[in-house]
């Protein structure tokens, strides 16, 4: 009898988790949507010296602060060529590298694609927040005002 409610209480743990699985990423996407609300860096002043910074994973913004909240800081500080307001969304993560700072000596690169008005194509930007490196602004993009 006792197996049988273990059995019982794993399927419907298995089953909860996997509905909802879904619905949570539903919400992560919409909360990760930002253009509004969030206290940018107003000391990243300087342009990238290399440029690919930022825009490709094996050279990822490195923000610190072991939270999503500093990726979407860096963001927030960002604006288009012509100083257009720029709106970002989490697609995800990807690139392992080793750090000191991740898991097991590993740390991910989270992905953002980041659009302003008149953009034909989304593009890419890719932010770590387990190192800390000085922050520069990417190629294509100005400070934001």
């Amino acid at each position: 009898m006792k197996n049988l409610f273990l059995l019982f209480l794993g399927c419907c743990m298995f089953s909860s988790c996997g509905s909802k699985k879904e619905t949570l990423t539903t919400i992560n996407r919409e909360a990760n949507r930002s253009t509004v609300n969030i206290d940018p860096f107003f000391d990243i002043t300087e342009n990238a010296p290399d440029d690919t910074y930022g825009l490709i994973g094996e050279n990822p913004v490195k923000v610190g602060g072991q939270s999503p909240s500093n990726q979407r800081r860096y963001l927030a500080s960002l604006a288009g060529p012509e100083g257009e307001i720029v709106s970002f969304n989490r697609k995800g993560s990807c690139c392992a590298y080793k750090s000191e700072n991740g898991f097991n000596g590993s740390a991910l690169v989270d992905v953002y694609e980041v659009t302003y008005e008149g953009l034909k194509k989304p593009i890419n930007i890719y932010i770590s927040f387990y190192d800390l490196e000085t922050l520069y602004i990417p190629k294509g993009f100005t400070k934001r005002m």
